[in-house]
């Protein structure tokens, strides 16, 4: 359930008001510029950000128990002016897209914000389709590193192993690097139990 803040349920309750719902779109790719739409006939200033006017339409977000959530995101192609863009960044594939909505009488206030990924991009003549998911892939491993007990990943001599030595070998056991003084800067994680660790 959708907890509203005092003001929107205030001016939701209202038997006549003027104010309006809108969706807010925020697109940010590898540190440059955010894409800031709002789907409405004027432009908005949000938080010190000027949001501009453009059409685009969100699909309803599937969220169950059997799959993440995702959602389709159409941005309008009329002028061809975002598809100019999608290919100039690799078709935004990773970009963060954060949707917020928000009242036209209460500013700086998102009743809803929610954080999605750009997996998959498609163009017609009419829209660029966006397949939002999440960030977190079952494909992908997590944690990136393996975390063993008395192993160290790092390769021999890096700077993350910092040893400077005479020494050309190691076998990468916490012993071993005990032998070569270097243990503050051994990769394993020897105080895991020796059981392991299951993560459920």
């Amino acid at each position: 359930m959708l907890n509203l803040s005092t003001a929107s349920i205030i001016e939701k309750n209202k038997v006549s008001t003027d104010g309006v719902w809108l969706l807010m779109l925020e697109i940010r790719y590898d540190g440059e510029e955010a894409l800031r739409l709002v789907n409405n006939t004027e432009n908005i200033a949000y938080q010190g950000n000027t949001y501009y006017a453009f059409p685009f339409t969100l699909d309803d977000i599937t969220e169950n128990n059997n799959e993440l959530p995702t959602a389709k995101l159409q941005v309008s192609n009329v002028t061809g002016t975002i598809q100019r863009m999608v290919e100039a960044h690799n078709g935004y594939t990773g970009a963060e897209v954060i949707i917020r909505v928000v009242n036209s009488k209460i500013p700086d206030v998102a009743e809803v914000e929610e954080s999605f990924v750009i997996t998959g991009t498609e163009a017609t003549a009419q829209w660029m389709i966006f397949t939002l998911g999440s960030e977190f892939s079952f494909t992908r491993r997590f944690p990136l590193v393996r975390m063993m007990k008395d192993y160290c990943p790092f390769k021999f001599k890096s700077p993350q192993c910092g040893y400077t030595g005479r020494e050309m070998q190691c076998n990468k056991t916490l012993s071993r690097c005990r032998e070569l003084r270097n243990s503050v800067r051994f990769g394993g994680e020897p105080t895991i139990p020796q059981g392991g660790v299951y993560v459920k």
